[in-house]
């Protein structure tokens, strides 16, 4: 099931005389199954936008269809916890939010919260701490003996823990080193490809949305700009310029590599890919 945004309006400080629309009357529909980004200008809406998936904000204006969930402006909600389950949003600069004694009950503190019992609350707490590349030995540490970026994938862990179906990540890899971005967006792709979670991205890194993305949805002033496939946004040099953003390195070097009578295909979205196209043609 898709997700859908109607007529939705969110007004922060409403009926108050410093109130301000950072949302206006959006008619969104997210594909289930799909990476998706959302890109935009610092306070054009993108977190105002994805904190209403798990309701931590709910619309002053239009509606949200989620799963089997539906939040209406103006309408008392009664399903809220297991929405949250089904929906993990992953903040920006999460390892914040650590505060346990230990990592592995950090983790296990979403599942706890949800109902589960302790001794599967605690496997699922071992097991996603392993897919993030947390090792034994420092499941019994204190969060705050660890560093900073296995501090964020504890964060991360304690969201995969609670198995939700949507996973939303604000600014994912912000404060990361390259590496630890790369180990961080490779996770999420393989919940997608793998476990076929529908992911959700806000990102200012247009390299990291042009090489993993399948679909964007560009905000300015809370309102939708474009939505479409990811290619062909960054294939569209007028769009680009509208929307004031910085085409990324790749596609530069790939239309380069097309001036000069190389044939590149459009799903070359990385070096690799690029260097795997052209060796037979240099060959020749």
């Amino acid at each position: 099931m898709p997700i859908r945004f109607k007529a939705l309006s969110y007004i922060y400080n409403k009926d108050m005389p410093y109130a301000h629309k950072a949302l206006d009357d959006i008619n969104l529909e997210i594909r289930e199954g799909i990476v998706t980004a959302i890109i935009g200008e610092t306070g054009s809406g993108k977190s105002t936008l994805v904190e209403h998936l798990n309701a931590l904000l709910l619309p002053s204006e239009g509606s949200l269809e989620i799963l089997d969930y539906n939040l209406i402006a103006n309408q008392k909600q009664k399903f809220l916890k297991p929405l949250r389950k089904d929906v993990g949003l992953v903040f920006q600069f999460s390892e914040y939010q650590l505060f346990e004694e230990t990592i592995l009950k950090d983790v296990a503190f979403g599942p706890l919260n949800f109902g589960f019992p302790l001794e599967e609350a605690l496997k699922r707490a071992a097991e996603a701490l392993k897919m993030v590349d947390i090792p034994e030995e420092l499941f019994s540490v204190s969060p705050l003996e660890i560093s900073g970026g296995q501090k964020r994938r504890v964060a991360i862990a304690g969201i995969i823990a609670c198995d939700p179906k949507i996973i939303v990540l604000d600014e994912p890899t912000a404060g990361l080193d390259p590496r630890g971005a790369k180990q961080i967006i490779d996770l999420f792709i393989s919940l997608n490809r793998k476990l076929k979670k529908t992911i959700i991205i806000v990102s200012h890194d247009n390299e990291m949305v042009y090489n993993y993305c399948d679909e964007t949805v560009v905000l300015s002033k809370g309102k939708i700009r474009y939505h479409g496939p990811t290619l062909e946004l960054f294939a569209d040099q007028e769009k680009l310029k509208e929307f004031n953003m910085l085409e990324p390195q790749i596609v530069t070097f790939r239309n380069l590599l097309i001036e000069n009578g190389f044939k590149v295909s459009n799903e070359a979205r990385t070096l690799d890919m690029l260097a795997k196209e052209i060796a037979g043609q240099i060959r020749k």
